[in-house]
């Protein structure tokens, strides 16, 4: 094992908490023959070039969520990493939430009869804190600020849970960021299969993260204790779903079993690499829940409904 950090000492004192190597160099990194896939950290506008120089001298790659800041450096990954036939995963991990996983499970066996509609949040205060030297400060490194940093995650689940988007509306206003980012954002998606579903996200208020998902028979409500969000090891212990029968006043609590959302995607990661298979989550997934994003923005900006395939289209 192996890492690297433009800072020294930022690679110095993970090599010494990881119990790794410390290369000097990027490409140093990757001309070790122990090293099979690498791990992108860098900024949402920085994963390209890493990504591209990592898949042609033959190394599998993880990224974090979203896979680029535009849909044609995403592509180009797609593309870059297909043709050099290495792997290409992508941290969408809201999706291994047990709540996320237990909804699927239901949707599948119709418990909830037909569906209605949907709704999401994912928020916090992230903004707040941002200053000009931090790169999420900026529109073009952070476009639609937490439309791609943080409803990225519920446009993979909707489609996760429901299938493709085909249409989608937007609004987003900048109201007490500092920075030059909208920090407030409602959007409206028309799914492929008819039904609406609704994904709020700013980055002003405190904490929240739900789903929501309203049928013909029952209701599901799927909430996360955000303060936990980051320790995934127990997140799921802080997490609760309910069901409400239609006709019932009662939100009967479903048990979710204890995952590791973080762990469970870099252990699929080893696991593809190992027995040469796809990803639950490449670059096809990954792309579509940024042009999601990419719509948002687009029709936030327009004042018009924006359909999918266009953003795709470039």
């Amino acid at each position: 094992m192996s890492c690297y950090s433009r800072s020294e000492k930022n690679r110095e004192a993970f090599a010494q908490q990881i119990g790794c190597r410390a290369a000097k160099s990027y490409t140093e990194l990757l001309r070790d023959p122990e090293v099979e896939g690498v791990l992108i950290t860098t900024p949402n506008d920085a994963h390209t070039a890493p990504i591209l120089e990592a898949a042609e001298k033959g190394k599998h790659v993880y990224v974090d969520k979203p896979i680029a800041h535009t849909i044609a450096e995403a592509i180009k990954i797609d593309h870059g990493c297909r043709e050099a036939g290495v792997i290409l995963s992508v941290g969408h991990s809201a999706r291994r939430l047990r709540g996320s996983r237990k909804i699927k499970e239901i949707l599948e066996q119709g418990d909830i009869g037909k569906l209605v509609m949907a709704e999401c949040n994912f928020s916090n205060d992230r903004s707040l804190e941002l200053t000009p030297d931090k790169w999420r400060w900026y529109k073009d490194k952070s476009p639609g600020g937490p439309l791609i940093q943080l409803a990225v995650h519920h446009a993979d689940t909707l489609h996760y849970l429901f299938g493709p988007v085909r249409n989608v509306s937007a609004m987003a206003k900048r109201l007490y960021t500092p920075a030059e980012i909208e920090d407030v954002t409602m959007t409206i998606l028309e799914m492929a299969s008819g039904q609406l579903c609704y994904i709020g996200s700013n980055w002003a208020s405190q904490g929240t993260f739900y789903t929501y998902v309203y049928g013909m028979d029952a209701n599901l409500y799927f909430t996360v204790d955000f303060n936990f969000w980051h320790r995934s090891e127990v997140v799921d212990q802080h997490s609760r779903l309910e069901i409400q029968h239609r006709g019932s006043s009662e939100h009967k609590p479903i048990a979710l079993s204890q995952g590791d959302m973080f762990r469970e995607e870099l252990e699929e990661f080893a696991e593809c690499i190992r027995e040469k298979k796809r990803p639950e989550v490449g670059g096809p997934e990954a792309i579509a829940a940024l042009a999601v994003v990419h719509a948002a923005i687009r029709s936030a900006e327009t004042r018009q409904t924006v359909d999918v395939r266009e953003v795709m289209d470039g």
